[in-house]
């Protein structure tokens, strides 16, 4: 008839009492029932954080982020990266049940949250390197192109003079360029195909007369630049017996042969 007349759940508002060692038992569930007693507020519930108080008894209950210990009392963080599912590129951060993505020193977190890239310091336009600008975590480097070496300030380059660290075989002149370097004959003499011996321009093997004005309008000083002339010309041939011969005659009043073939 009772379980007819309640309201369900039959369980909480109907109670069955088969022997009188139960009715003590009955008398303290129906009084917490009637007079609605918070338990939370009338003992030491020993709850870290909350208690949530339940007809004729109650429960603890953790802050969002915390989790209940075995001992139903204690709360612990609860470690959102630990179940290594975060995605988090470099470190994983926990914080209250929740967690966030960290870079590590010299880079920036993507827009993802999850990735991370180097910080590009070159970008600034600081640096002053002279040739090229190498970025790394933290900061940023100075570096030459090949050919050059870094100087003391760290920002400089320098070319490298290959030909004093290198046996070239240049017979007339070594002369450094950049990452390398080439053979250079005096003026009046070609490179050979060797690229480091030179050949005179009278190789060919000529008969050469040169006729000069000896006369005082010249003046000393113009006929020295003559002079000059005529040695440079010499210098460049492959004078002999049996190759290119050189003569000289000087006029003025009247003609001289300075010397023959």
């Amino acid at each position: 008839s009772l379980r007819a007349m309640a309201s369900p759940p039959l369980e909480e508002h109907v109670f069955l009492v088969e022997s009188f060692e139960l009715i003590q038992q009955f008398g303290k569930q129906f009084q917490d029932k009637l007079c609605g007693a918070d338990l939370c507020m009338e003992r030491d519930h020993g709850c870290q954080h909350s208690c949530v108080s339940i007809p004729g008894s109650f429960y603890c209950e953790c802050n969002p982020g915390y989790q209940l210990g075995a001992d139903g009392k204690t709360c612990s963080s609860i470690d959102a990266c630990a179940d290594g599912r975060h995605g988090c590129e470099h470190q994983c951060v926990s914080a209250h049940g929740v967690y966030s993505c960290r870079c590590r020193a010299g880079y920036y977190l993507n827009q993802d949250k999850k990735t991370c890239t180097m910080i590009d310091y070159c970008s600034f336009g600081n640096h002053s390197c002279q040739h090229e600008c190498v970025s790394v975590p933290n900061g940023h480097f100075c570096r030459c192109r090949s050919g050059f070496t870094l100087q003391a300030d760290s920002k400089s380059c320098r070319a490298n003079d290959l030909c004093n660290g290198v046996d070239h075989g240049c017979e007339f002149k070594c002369v450094s360029a950049e990452g390398s370097y080439h053979c250079i004959c005096p003026e009046g003499q070609q490179l050979q195909a060797d690229g480091k011996t030179c050949n005179k321009c009278g190789a060919g093997h000529v008969d050469l007369v040169m006729v000069i004005d000896g006369s005082k309008s010249v003046r000393p000083q113009n006929f020295e630049l003559v002079k000059q002339f005529v040695n440079r010309i010499v210098d460049l041939l492959d004078v002999s017996p049996h190759g290119t011969q050189v003569g000289l005659v000087q006029y003025s009043s009247r003609v001289r042969t300075e010397f023959p073939l």
